[in-house]
């Protein structure tokens, strides 16, 4: 009688938000055994919309779960090593893996990021294909190197970008994603052994950067819809703004409006109605400026 197949021993680096549609996949196939998840627990906004805290996600599905572990050396390398994982899923976490880490598990460490590579390489993909106006993006499942998202390509799946999307709700939409993906990698690694992926072109790589505060200012904008993308790029972090009467106003989110008025920006008491160029836009504030 054929014995079942061993699983996968799997370790989840990840943050709330991209970790949890990837550990439910996980939790729900029988191929794979779920050892541990490391993830950092934010007092922030992130990842922008409701989702239940991943480390309460990992107690009910009784996943053990460690909270802010420096994984690169000490205790937390010693523990990773005694884990001793098959496979690493990576789905966004703020910690540089060192080649002693990636050379832990025997089938490698894959990352899902949230952008078509080599197109928008780094920490702020889904900003960034906002602010240049994409109308799609996607998630590449690919292997960490030491280069920065510059490891082969094992997957890559697409979605486009809705009209008026704003980050956060972009970010929820590769997320969702993230966690289809899963099974097709797992599959891809269920008979234990590691397929070689196809080789980004890097000659075609373009870099996703932290966006600023300044970025968020739209005071500068030069027409209708500069001010949009910015809106959509830069909400609901690191917010943008309008500087009036020399104090900075923030605003949440806009709405286009039928131009023709005579260029200007008129303040209302939850609102500003920008014109420029026969086009205009209204900007709602922020509640905390009221």
């Amino acid at each position: 009688m054929a014995r079942d197949p061993q699983p996968l021993r799997v370790v989840l680096f990840a943050l709330t938000g991209f970790g949890n549609p990837v550990l439910t996949s996980c939790v729900k196939d029988s191929r794979v055994r779920v050892e541990a998840v490391f993830t950092i627990k934010y007092k922030t906004p992130l990842p922008y919309y409701d989702e239940v805290h991943l480390d309460e996600l990992c107690e009910q599905y009784g996943i053990t779960c460690y909270g802010g572990v420096k994984i690169a050396s000490g205790d937390g390398l010693t523990l990773l090593n005694t884990l001793s994982p098959d496979l690493i899923l990576v789905a966004t976490f703020k910690q540089i893996l060192t080649p002693d880490v990636l050379q832990i598990p025997r089938l490698g460490v894959v990352n899902f990021h949230p952008s078509l590579l080599p197109k928008y390489r780094g920490p702020c993909p889904s900003n960034a294909a906002l602010w240049h106006g994409e109308v799609s993006t996607g998630v590449t499942a690919h292997y960490v190197t030491e280069g920065i998202d510059e490891g082969n390509i094992l997957l890559q799946r697409s979605v486009p970008i809705d009209e008026g999307e704003i980050d956060g709700r972009l970010r929820q939409k590769l997320a969702r994603l993230s966690g289809d993906m899963t099974p097709e990698i797992i599959t891809m690694f269920a008979d234990f052994h590691a397929p070689s992926g196809v080789p980004q072109d890097h000659q075609q790589a373009t870099f996703a950067p932290k966006p600023t505060i300044e970025d968020g200012y739209l005071e500068s904008a030069s027409d209708i819809q500069t001010i949009e993308r910015k809106m959509r790029a830069f909400n609901p972090l690191p917010g943008t703004s309008i500087l009036l009467r020399q104090q900075r106003v923030e605003v949440t989110h806009y709405e286009r409006l039928p131009g023709g008025q005579a260029n200007g920006i008129y303040e209302h008491e939850h609102y500003i109605d920008w014109y420029k160029n026969f086009e205009a836009i209204r900007l709602f504030k922020h509640e905390d400026n009221r």
